[in-house]
C-alpha cells in the first residue's frame, strides 16, 4: 500500500522530496527513479508531481540546492563566537569543507552517470553565487569579528586565501583530503615556516661560600 502523504505546502514539499533524493543521487546518480524517491521521501509516488513536473526537474533542483549557502550560513552562526579565534575558524572550515565535499560527491556520482553536474550558470544563478559568496564573505567576518585587529592583512584577503585553502583541501583532483581544517587555519594564521624553539630555561644556582 503507498505510504499516504501529510498535507504540506507546496514548498514544503519540494524541499522534502529534494531533501529525499540528494543522497540517492550521491549513491546512484541519475539512474534513480521517482518510485525510490517517493519511497526515502515518505510519499505517494504521485505526489512528486504536483510539485515537479519529471524526475529531471527534480534533479535540476537538486543542484541548485547542492549549491545553496543558507545552511552554511546557518551552521557558521551557530559557531561558539567564546571559542578562541583559531578554534571558531577550524569550525567553521569544518562546516565548508562538508559543503564542497557534498558537491563534489554529487558532481564525481553524475560524471560517473554519463551525465555530469552542471552548475547552473544562467544571469539569475550568476547573481545568486555572487551574493551568496558575499554572505559567506560577511558570516566570516563576523566570526573573526574583534581579532580582525590581529591580523596583518584586511580580513576580506585573509578570508578569501583561507576559503582556496578549504576548496583546494577537499577538491578531489587536488590531493588535498588529509587537510584537517586545524592545519589550514593554522597556515593561514601563522604561515608554514618553522617556528623558532622556545629559549630553554636557564637556572643558576649559587655556591655556598
Amino acid at each position: 500500500m503507498s505510504p499516504r502523504a501529510a498535507a504540506m505546502a507546496p514548498d514544503d514539499r519540494r524541499a522534502s522530496i529534494i531533501a529525499a533524493t540528494i543522497p540517492l543521487l550521491r549513491d546512484k546518480g541519475r539512474g534513480i527513479s521517482t518510485r525510490e524517491i517517493a519511497k526515502a521521501a515518505g510519499i505517494a509516488e504521485g505526489t512528486i508531481f504536483r510539485v515537479f513536473d519529471s524526475k529531471d526537474e527534480i534533479i535540476h533542483a537538486c543542484v541548485h540546492e547542492a549549491f545553496d549557502t543558507a545552511a552554511v550560513k546557518a551552521e557558521l552562526a551557530a559557531v561558539d563566537r567564546d571559542l578562541p579565534l583559531r578554534e571558531r575558524l577550524a569550525a567553521a572550515v569544518t562546516v565548508m569543507q562538508t559543503h564542497l565535499q557534498g558537491i563534489f560527491a554529487l558532481m564525481s556520482v553524475l560524471q560517473s552517470s554519463g551525465q555530469p553536474l552542471h552548475r547552473p550558470m544562467d544571469a539569475k544563478a550568476l547573481r545568486r553565487r555572487q551574493e551568496g559568496t558575499a554572505e559567506l564573505d560577511r558570516a566570516f567576518t563576523e566570526l573573526i569579528g574583534d581579532d580582525a585587529v590581529l591580523l596583518r592583512i584586511p580580513v576580506l584577503n585573509f578570508i578569501g586565501y583561507l576559503r582556496m585553502l578549504t576548496l583546494s583541501s577537499v577538491h578531489p583532483m587536488l590531493d588535498g583530503q588529509d587537510s584537517t581544517a586545524s592545519e589550514l587555519v593554522d597556515v593561514v594564521l601563522e604561515g608554514a615556516l618553522a617556528r623558532p624553539a622556545a629559549p630553554a630555561t636557564t637556572r643558576t644556582t649559587r655556591g655556598k661560600n
